[in-house]
């Protein structure tokens, strides 16, 4: 009984520790230029780009860097002059918080699907 005790608290004292081992290892620390992104983008994009919270409705397309690897210079742009749907930003981003939005966006992992209250898949 005493030796069940024993690997009991030698299992629990290690499991934390393999946790936060996996853990470090999927999430990787952003430099400085991405930091710099993903401030921005919260301020200026999130209320759009950003995944829907309780009670809110989200307008714009999720970005993530599935669709932003081999686009750079088309998002930089879309950025810039803005669309039908999106204003721009020419004047109120420099070119270099451009820049640091789509390498923050670059490290964005595509969202599992979810299920739409009307019963079908978002993407």
């Amino acid at each position: 009984m005493i030796r069940h005790r024993w690997v009991l608290l030698i299992l629990l004292g290690v499991f934390p520790l393999t946790a936060r081992a996996q853990q470090a290892a999927q999430a990787t620390p952003l430099n400085d230029t991405q930091k710099l992104g993903q401030r921005i983008f919260e301020q200026r994009c999130g209320i759009c780009h950003a995944p829907a919270r309780a009670g809110f409705v989200m307008y714009g397309t999720y970005l993530h860097k599935d669709l932003i690897n081999g686009n750079e210079d088309a998002i930089k742009e879309m950025i810039r002059t803005g669309t039908s749907k999106m204003p721009g930003f020419r004047y109120g981003l420099k070119p270099a918080e451009i820049d640091a939005i789509v390498e923050y966006l670059k490290t964005v992992p595509k969202p599992a699907k979810t299920v739409q209250a009307g019963g079908g898949m978002v993407d």
